[in-house]
């Protein structure tokens, strides 16, 4: 089973990913941290100055998550992958021809995940030192997501209030509860 949990920056997603570890029922799960910090810490720009080349990695970390690990649940997935590179496009920091190649990535890998949870902005921006704290882009992030939802006709599940809210959301979605 690969769960995977997407939105835009500090909306709660590593926060939720935390918590759902100490939850019984994904005992024996393998938990994919944030591809995105761990490209930053290659000395990679992200966010708003991310380029071909990080959006191309952060990609290729998804391909491995998805075909490595039956049982994973991923903090960030290829939609998150998609949609950022779509917010570099359209700003002119990456070609075309390196969006299609995403695209196509997203394409093959999104109907792997078993489960796609969507966590849309609730709460202000918190600085952890890596991700952007620019609300306007994170409103534009948003927007994307939702497009990109909706064309794709994706099946998501949305999450929204406390931690704790959230965490038995997902785990009565995967209950079937």
């Amino acid at each position: 089973m690969r769960i995977g949990l997407s939105g835009a920056q500090s909306v709660g997603k590593t926060t939720l990913l935390s918590a759902l570890r100490s939850e019984k029922i994904f005992n024996g799960f393998t938990i994919c941290d944030e591809v995105t910090r761990r490209v930053a810490s290659y000395g990679l720009p992200i966010n708003e100055g991310g380029n071909s080349l990080t959006q191309k990695l952060i990609m290729h970390e998804h391909i491995v998550n998805v075909f490595m690990y039956d049982k994973m649940i991923t903090d960030r997935t290829a939609l998150d992958g998609l949609v950022y590179t779509e917010y570099l496009r359209i700003n002119g920091k990456i070609k075309d021809d390196d969006y299609y190649h995403v695209r196509d990535i997203f394409q093959k890998v999104a109907p792997m995940y078993d489960y796609l949870f969507y966590i849309p902005p609730e709460f202000p921006i918190v600085d952890d030192g890596v991700r952007s704290t620019d609300n306007k882009f994170r409103e534009e992030i948003s927007y994307i997501f939702e497009s990109k939802i909706k064309k794709y006709n994706l099946n998501v599940i949305r999450v929204t209030g406390s931690v704790r809210d959230r965490v038995t959301k997902v785990v009565e979605i995967i209950e079937g509860r």
